[in-house]
């Protein structure tokens, strides 16, 4: 008697989570799923690392440039 009541319970509390009244109509409406994130591949995070790199090296260029113009 007693598992009985807690596997309603379950049940009932399993139903809730995915199922919503609609206010209007008062009728059972599916929840919608959280929107995923696609995965990126390994080629795009590659292309990212490649572009921040290259963003150093022209920092880098940059501050060397502007050392040698002040110590002229």
């Amino acid at each position: 008697m007693n598992s009985l009541v807690l596997r309603k319970t379950a049940l009932a509390r399993d139903l809730t989570v995915k199922y919503a009244f609609a206010p209007t109509t008062g009728r059972v409406a599916p929840l919608p799923k959280p929107a995923r994130l696609r995965r990126k591949g390994p080629v795009l995070w590659a292309a990212l690392a490649l572009l921040v790199l290259a963003a150093d090296f022209l920092l880098a260029y940059l501050a060397w440039l502007a050392v040698d113009f002040v110590m002229r």
